[in-house]
């Protein structure tokens, strides 16, 4: 069984990937220039690593880690959906 901190870390990391998929969108209206294109990476790379920690962390999950691994990565999980907000906040400007 998955554990609270497991399914708030999961809520978070994908709450993350849907900014950044938002954020992409957004961003690929400038794909033609060059500043739009970085962009564009950044945002992509992003969304990757997101989708990578949501896959790590239902691994970790079902290993049966415990709260001494998923306490510590609620705070990064929600500093990430945090920034991936912001960075939405920007790429709607």
């Amino acid at each position: 069984m998955i554990g609270i901190y497991w399914i708030f870390n999961l809520v978070l990391v994908f709450v993350e990937a849907v900014f950044l998929t938002l954020t992409l969108r957004n961003y690929s209206l400038l794909r033609n220039t060059t500043v739009g294109k970085l962009l564009v990476a950044v945002s992509a790379i992003f969304l990757v690593q997101s989708i990578s920690m949501f896959v790590s962390f239902l691994i970790w999950a079902e290993m049966g880690y415990t709260v001494n691994v998923a306490g510590p990565l609620l705070m990064i999980s929600g500093l990430g959906a945090l920034g991936s907000a912001i960075l939405y906040r920007i790429s709607s400007m």
